[in-house]
């Protein structure tokens, strides 16, 4: 009956002594997870067991659940261990008695119910700090574009003298700047939709690296009428990458955008490429405000922004949506910041 049972049980059977060594192991051993049992009789469990520890159990009735890869069929397996301190009169110390159960689809399930909550709690946080961007946002840019309107509406109930005129062109320029702030905000929370969904379209086709950054920094500078200069440093010889230009240029112009606005009154940004084996890895520099290190953890996270950027404009999504595109493009962010000092931040795309 023992022999019957130990045959045609799923569950894997192992002995190990004190010094955690098999001293039993399954029929069931070798089937289920594909290694042999004669040839590991006698060695450590963890060098059996690939991704078992090499400590000692130290609690009785220990469980544990174990990645195994199986090597014949090439199954990603989770097992669960379950171990017990044992006493047998024919056999000198104390041995430990395990029994090993596949919960590979117990551990999927849980992992999706994992991935759920943890999205669910990210949209619920999402959700309230949009309200509270939104409600402090939008409330200027309107507040200011009714009263534009109102003040026109007065002044064109009077003699149209210049100082009129003037009066008039100055709140018709609110009136388009607020306009473009609610758009420039809409558009973003757009772009963060599109940028989350899984089969989202790509343009790819190559483009030399250098000269398009060569070409965005110019356009930028001219945009800035000379106020302020994006210094550019370049490689000798250029390479190119194949991506989707104009998420490329929504990445790389939002750091350039940040890095200008977070530092004013400091010295100019700069921007560098710089060819590191198969990647191109492009650096956006700036001497300005810095990012305080505890928040450092949630800067990438939707609608938040640092607490030390003051009546500088901005929603909190762009570092957000600039992650998601540069993973939608194969690349990689990361950044450096120093409080007072300054941030660096990198994005590197493959050229291969």
């Amino acid at each position: 009956m023992l022999k019957f049972f130990l045959e045609n049980t799923e569950d894997v059977m192992v002995i190990l002594n004190e010094e955690m060594e098999a001293v039993f192991l399954s029929e069931t051993f070798e089937k289920v997870l594909e290694i042999p049992v004669l040839p590991n009789l006698g060695r450590k469990f963890n060098e059996v067991v690939i991704n078992f520890p090499s400590l000692p159990l130290m609690k009785p009735n220990q469980k544990m659940v174990i990645p195994i890869s199986t090597k014949v069929t090439k199954r990603s397996l989770m097992f669960e261990f379950q171990f017990r301190h044992v006493s047998l009169s024919e056999v000198p110390g104390k041995l430990i008695f395990c029994v090993g159960k596949d919960v590979t689809e117990r551990e999927q399930v849980l992992k999706k119910f994992k991935d759920i909550a943890f999205k669910e709690k990210e949209l619920s946080q999402m959700k309230s700090r949009f309200v509270s961007m939104a409600s402090h946002e939008f409330k200027t840019p309107i507040a200011t574009i009714v009263s534009s309107v109102m003040i026109m509406q007065m002044l064109l109930d009077k003699e149209f003298s210049e100082e009129i005129k003037t009066k008039l062109l100055g709140h018709i320029d609110k009136v388009l700047n607020q306009s473009n702030r609610l758009t420039s905000i809409m558009s973003d929370v757009l772009l963060l939709e599109k940028s989350i969904q899984q089969d989202i379209n790509l343009n790819v086709k190559k483009v030399f690296i250098g000269k398009f950054v060569n070409q965005l920094v110019a356009e930028i500078n001219d945009e800035n009428l000379g106020r302020r200069t994006v210094k550019l440093f370049l490689p000798e010889t250029d390479k190119t990458i194949n991506t989707d230009e104009s998420m490329l240029i929504h990445v790389l112009r939002n750091l350039i955008q940040n890095a200008l606005n977070y530092s004013p009154n400091s010295l100019d940004p700069e921007v560098q490429v710089s060819f590191i084996g198969n990647y191109v890895e492009i650096m956006v520099k700036d001497y300005g405000i810095g990012i305080p290190r505890e928040e450092h953890d949630n800067i990438f996270g939707s609608f938040y922004r640092a607490k030390n950027v003051g009546n500088i404009k901005g929603t909190g999504l762009g570092l957000n949506i600039v992650q998601e595109l540069t993973k939608k493009l194969n690349g990689e962010i990361w950044f450096k910041s120093k409080e007072g000092i300054g941030s660096e931040f990198y994005v590197s795309f493959p050229t291969k």
